[in-house]
């Protein structure tokens, strides 16, 4: 993977990376308000399957002036689980967050966009 990463024309800089993870902070809002994208993986057993895997956590924290002056981040996890064994491939993986990212994404953003973001993160739906 690239140290820098650039994701909707924003540039994240690499601040570390390690066997654990890494992280990325991206500050064109300024030092106070930045985006901060984090990548960590760690083994796991799965508790019904008992089968071996590694499990990915992506983060991204979007940070906000709160009306009270506070600055406060917006946090969104990806947590990806995926188990150690050679007929699972990176399709399957991307077919499983496809469906997620399919919940928030609008009609116009693609196919099957059911723009929920709102309704679930802001409203509370289920």
């Amino acid at each position: 993977m690239n140290a820098n990463l650039t994701i909707d024309t924003l540039t994240f800089t690499q601040k570390y990376s390690d066997k654990a993870g890494s992280e990325r902070r991206e500050i064109s809002r300024g030092v106070n308000l930045p985006e901060v994208l984090s990548i960590k993986h760690s083994d796991y057993v799965d508790s019904a399957t008992k089968k071996a895997g590694v499990r990915t956590v992506l983060r991204e924290d979007y940070y906000v002036s709160l009306s009270d002056g506070q600055i406060c981040p917006v946090s969104a996890y990806l947590v990806v689980a995926v188990p150690t064994d050679i007929n699972v491939t990176s399709a399957h993986v991307t077919s499983a967050i496809s469906r997620v990212v399919s919940c928030l994404r609008t009609a116009a953003q693609g196919t099957g966009g059911l723009d929920l973001g709102n309704e679930i993160f802001v409203v509370g739906a289920q």
